[in-house]
């Protein structure tokens, strides 16, 4: 696998790999959400994009975790953790000290083991 930080942003195969790793997933512009993110990560193997994660800064030295997507054949394979340790390496090379995810409860084992702790937030709907 090799990791890209902030990595040439192409919106058809972010699409793909979307596209494979979330049902119903809509076609995004994710060169306007690269533009708006402090930083992304992408993961190949060899030269297909398995992997995306983006993180926007939420206050003056905290993160937060956006769009973690592994493709369904990469999964499993450490790739998720490894995106998330490229985010949080280059986070703190940047002067974060916190990073936030907001992830579904069946993942609570995973993001466990990539660091985060879980911790009680609340989500209003607008």
């Amino acid at each position: 696998m090799r990791y890209l930080l902030n990595g040439p942003i192409e919106d058809g195969p972010l699409n793909d790999l979307f596209d494979d790793a979330w049902p119903n997933h809509p076609q995004t512009d994710f060169t306007s959400l690269a533009q708006d993110s402090l930083l992304h990560v992408l993961a190949y193997d060899e030269e297909t994009l398995v992997g995306f994660v983006r993180l926007v800064q939420c206050g003056r030295n905290q993160g937060f975790v956006l769009g973690p997507t592994i493709h369904p054949s990469a999964q499993g394979q450490g790739v998720g953790l490894q995106l998330l340790d490229e985010v949080a390496v280059a986070a703190k090379e940047l002067g974060l000290t916190r990073l936030h995810v907001e992830f579904a409860s069946g993942l609570r084992g995973f993001y466990a083991r990539a660091g985060f702790r879980h911790t009680a937030a609340g989500v209003r709907r607008l």
